[in-house]
């Protein structure tokens, strides 16, 4: 009995979270000549983001709701870039400095 129950209240927990809210799709993208070091984190996300190494072009998408949206580089080379999209639309841009670090973020709210 409490197994279906915590089964139960698992369910209508994931059914309501989206209820009624407005929902943006966000698109977090790193450019540049070299592989950096980036981490990423979406609206609504509760893990702890981790810095990793990508190959660039890369990017990661995805419908959230209210809430901000972030995307860092560290290790990028000069000419690297950050960028957040949402719902097509360039909301944030930035270039590596001299260390080799951008940050770029986006707060999306009805």
């Amino acid at each position: 009995m409490r197994s279906g129950l915590v089964a139960f209240a698992a369910v209508v927990l994931a059914l309501t979270a989206a209820c009624g809210g407005r929902t943006w799709q966000v698109r977090m993208e790193v450019d540049g000549p070299a592989p950096a070091k980036v981490v990423s984190s979406f609206a609504g996300e509760t893990a702890h983001p981790e810095l990793v190494e990508r190959q660039l072009p890369w990017h990661v998408e995805n419908s959230v709701g209210t809430g901000f949206s972030n995307i860092g580089v560290r290790g990028g080379a000069p000419g690297t870039v950050c960028r957040v999209f949402v719902d097509g639309k360039l909301v944030s841009e930035r270039a590596v400095d001299a260390t080799g670090a951008a940050d770029c973020a986006a707060g999306t709210q009805e």
